[in-house]
């Protein structure tokens, strides 16, 4: 068959085609004068509008039908472009005749739309058989196929559904128009954009809640568009219908891979577009309320750091963000240092502040020990009075966590500067702690009720600790024997004591720290006092203390020297080392813990001065020794 002969076939397959699709079309326009003539509609300003715009496509679709004979057997691009614009032209008649039919009663009205309907949707099945290849039918067009099943198995819901703001965008007036007069009716909030580039202006400045996208647009096409929208973060989640004239498999799916979320042919059935508007609206509904719930979460969240951050450490309070089990009751066993310190003498500082004052000073002590602890990693476990409790080691551990341990024991005596510059700013008294430290296992975890519970450790690691910290004098840092071994950093000790204490066998050779290597590099300074002998010696009385409360009295001994807050006192009465006492005699009363002891020479050293027993200790009558 030659070229000529081929080119003769085609321009025959053309003309016929031509002609099928004019008949419908023909039929369209007479019915649609037909309905333009009826009382119902010429007397209703709205009504006719409508009907007047069926009218003007159905016109324009034969004015473009005048082109099919010119096209040849090589024109595939021109054919899928008519076909574009053939079925934007028919969704004019289809939309704003359904339109008509729920507006408009009158039965001659009812009957000529139904007409019109019928002969749009059969103009339409010829045209989805309109192609280069005579032999080719809709069927195998997949996209088609697909489409005329939805229509067939469309049921009309009439239930409330969502509205949004939706943004149609086509460069087609006509096809715009209508898209916006059908959205109005469902309620939608509508927006209009002509092109691919205003479309994108649009989506940043209003934020729609959905996106109908046409492909074939001048300036910037729907494909690229839809690039655009899924590279931008804030625009991404948007979701986008494409509504296309364009029967095409492969650009369908090449749109969904671009980002869109659904593919309709046009012309769009109002009832299917309602829904599959609808379930996109509802889908984009919950994703925004997931990112409200998480926006939420995460602020609360932000809100537990800062509240519970002033009392747990950060690693606990992550722990139960981040743990489903991480409020359930129970524990683990662990290796850990545990850190305690108290205010020494703070009983009797309080006596001499008003409630608030006590708050004040407190405040200021713990406020900046708290910090220390937290710098060093260490977990405070709870705050007892004027005590602390700290763990290294639980619930995060580490390898260093002795040495992080000794380090921040060692800060927090050299912060006692500026806590007491705090309290002198307060007028508040100055105040001295002790520290004690070991090194054990213990069991960590939640310890409590369901209705109330707090993370702590517990074990005679824990007991122990704080039987050490009891051992202490303002100033100073006892640790354990099992804390010195554990530590992997240099450690600088003092004079060792051996101590017993409940719960031990044996007694415990306690070690004074007084600085630990690098990389912390940190150490106590040293006080020295030089002693001066009292004279005449000053009889006192002792009472030995247990549990804070007076044991024993009737001690006898004498004061024969004084070095700042330190006393020697002479007693021929035994007197065990590292016991409280309560030491009367001098102008006031004040507690005082034996630190030392040589023959019958106690060294006492006070826990509880007050500026008027400071004053005093500073004018004994002495002699330099």
């Amino acid at each position: 068959m030659t070229l000529d002969d081929k080119e003769r076939i085609f321009k025959a397959y053309l003309d016929d085609k031509r002609q099928s699709l004019q008949a419908p079309l023909a039929s369209v326009a007479a019915y649609t004068e037909s309905l333009l003539e009826l009382p119902a509609i010429a007397g209703d300003g709205a009504l006719l509008a409508d009907a007047q715009r069926i009218a003007r496509a159905a016109a324009e679709i034969l004015d473009v039908l005048q082109v099919v004979s010119t096209l040849s057997v090589t024109s595939q691009t021109e054919i899928s472009r008519l076909r574009h614009d053939l079925r934007n032209a028919i969704g004019l008649v289809d939309g704003y005749s359904e339109m008509l039919m729920e507006d408009c009663d009158a039965a001659e009205a009812q009957a000529f739309l139904s007409q019109i309907r019928h002969q749009s949707r059969l103009f339409q099945e010829r045209l989805d058989g309109f192609s280069l290849q005579a032999t080719e039918s809709a069927k195998a067009d997949p996209i088609a196929a697909m489409f005329q099943s939805f229509k067939r198995g469309i049921i009309r819901d009439d239930k409330d559904h969502l509205t949004g703001s939706i943004l149609v965008v086509d460069d087609n007036d006509s096809s715009r128009d209508l898209l916006a007069h059908q959205l109005q009716r469902q309620d939608h909030m509508v927006i209009e954009a002509a092109s691919g580039e205003r479309c994108l202006e649009v989506m940043r400045s209003a934020n729609p809640d959905l996106v109908l996208l046409d492909l074939v647009m001048p300036d910037m096409n729907g494909y690229e568009v839809l690039q655009v929208i899924r590279s931008d973060e804030a625009l991404r989640r948007i979701p986008v219908i494409v509504v296309s004239g364009m029967q095409d498999e492969e650009g369908a799916v090449r749109c969904i891979d671009a980002g869109a979320s659904d593919y309709l042919l046009k012309p769009v059935n109002a009832t299917l577009l309602r829904a599959r508007i609808g379930a996109l609206l509802e889908a984009k509904r919950w994703q925004d309320r997931e990112r409200e719930y998480l926006a939420e979460l995460e602020k609360s969240q932000r809100f537990i750091r800062k509240v519970f951050g002033r009392y747990l450490s950060d690693e606990i309070v992550q722990r139960l963000l981040d743990d489903n089990n991480g409020l359930s009751m129970g524990g683990e066993r662990r290796t850990v240092t545990i850190l305690m310190a108290d205010i020494r003498g703070f009983s009797a500082i309080s006596e001499q502040l008003a409630p608030e004052q006590c708050v004040q000073l407190l405040n200021n002590y713990l406020g900046v020990m708290t910090e220390i602890i937290q710098r060093y990693r260490g977990t405070v476990d709870e705050f007892v009075g004027d005590g602390i409790l700290a763990i290294f080691g639980a619930p995060v551990s580490d390898k260093d966590d002795c040495d992080r341990a000794l380090a921040c024991a060692l800060a927090m005596q050299l912060a006692i500067k500026e806590v007491n510059a705090r309290n002198r700013a307060d007028n508040l008294p100055e105040i001295a702690i002790g520290i004690g430290l070991n090194t054990g296992d213990v069991v960590a975890g939640n310890i409590g009720s369901e209705l109330r519970s707090k993370y702590g450790v517990v074990g005679h690691n824990v007991n122990l600790t704080g039987r050490i910290e009891s051992c202490t004098v303002g100033g100073q840092i006892l640790a354990s024997p099992a804390t010195v071994a554990a530590a992997s950093v240099e450690v600088l000790t003092g004079k060792g004591v051996a101590v017993d204490l409940k719960g031990m066998v044996e007694p415990l050779e306690l070690a004074e720290i007084l600085g630990v290597g690098l990389p912390y590099d940190l150490l106590l300074e040293s006080v020295q006092c030089q002693w001066q002998a009292v004279q005449p010696p000053i009889a006192l009385k002792l009472s030995l203390m247990a549990a804070k409360q007076v044991a024993d009295q009737g001690l006898t001994g004498l004061l024969v020297a004084v070095a700042g807050e330190q006393l020697r006192l002479q007693s021929t009465e035994p007197l065990a080392l590292l016991a409280d006492v309560r030491v009367e005699g001098l102008t006031e009363s004040c507690y005082a813990k034996i630190t030392d002891k040589q023959d019958d020479i106690y060294t006492l050293t006070v826990t509880s001065a007050t500026v008027a027993l400071r004053d005093e200790l500073s004018k004994l009558p002495t002699l330099t020794s």
